[in-house]
């Protein structure tokens, strides 16, 4: 389910892009939510308290905040996201590189126009070949993308989220519940009942060692084997 959030301060135009990414979603026979915000704080705040989206429409020009404040934002919690910004001026263009934006409209939206960025991004969602997992985190959540987590590690009552970017996330989660949410990823196993790892990462083996990223960490004698062979397994088949 690919989450969308469309944020437009001007109701008419906000309906106006919900209703486009809805029949878009229909037609592809896309699995796709939507949910609609008029106001950007109220964005800010769910995202804060529920995870963000893999995807937001954004309008540039708000009274009460811009769309291009509300994208740095969003870049400021380090997710993968991609943002497509919605204005009546081109003047902001060269602002949407600044934010790393995937696509550019201008009102009035044309169906023919929206469809093609549109279409694109959800293209590069789908090529990415990641899935978003909501962490919990000290009051909300977090959103992270499956390929960016390099391992997890369990360490008295917190468990430590390792990120490709170098940066880490503690949470509460425990790690037999990371293993049911990771559960449908093959990239995912656990050398120790203190880690999981992302094989994508892991960089090397050495009798009881493992090397992930620039790591070294046991491999219990009891996961040895069974650890050896589905990586090297996941090596071949991926």
């Amino acid at each position: 389910m690919i989450k969308v959030a469309v944020l437009d301060d001007v109701r008419e135009d906000l309906e106006r892009a919900r209703g486009l990414a809805e029949a878009f979603a229909k037609s592809a026979a896309l699995p796709m939510s939507v949910r609609v915000f008029e106001n950007p704080f109220d964005l800010l705040d769910h995202i804060e308290k529920n995870g963000g989206f893999e995807l937001y429409l954004l309008d540039i020009v708000m009274l009460r905040l811009s769309g291009l404040d509300v994208a740095e934002e969003i870049r400021r919690r380090e997710e993968s996201a991609e943002i497509i910004f919605l204005t009546s001026s081109r003047e902001y263009a060269l602002d949407a590189f600044g934010v790393n934006a995937a696509g550019y409209l201008v009102k009035p939206i044309a169906e023919e126009a929206f469809a093609e960025v549109f279409g694109r991004v959800l293209g590069k969602i789908a090529a990415a070949g990641s899935s978003p997992l909501y962490i919990k985190v000290n009051g909300g959540m977090r959103k992270v993308m499956t390929d960016e987590i390099v391992l997890i590690e369990s360490f008295n009552h917190y468990r430590t989220v390792k990120l490709s970017n170098g940066g880490e996330i503690v949470t509460p989660t425990t790690l037999s519940e990371f293993s049911e949410m990771l559960r449908p990823f093959r990239a995912f196993d656990s050398p120790h009942r203190t880690y999981i790892v992302n094989m994508n990462y892991v960089s090397g083996m050495q009798g009881y060692e493992l090397i992930v990223a620039d790591t070294v960490m046991p491999i219990s004698k009891s996961a040895y084997r069974k650890f050896k062979e589905n990586y090297i397994r996941y090596c071949f088949e991926k």
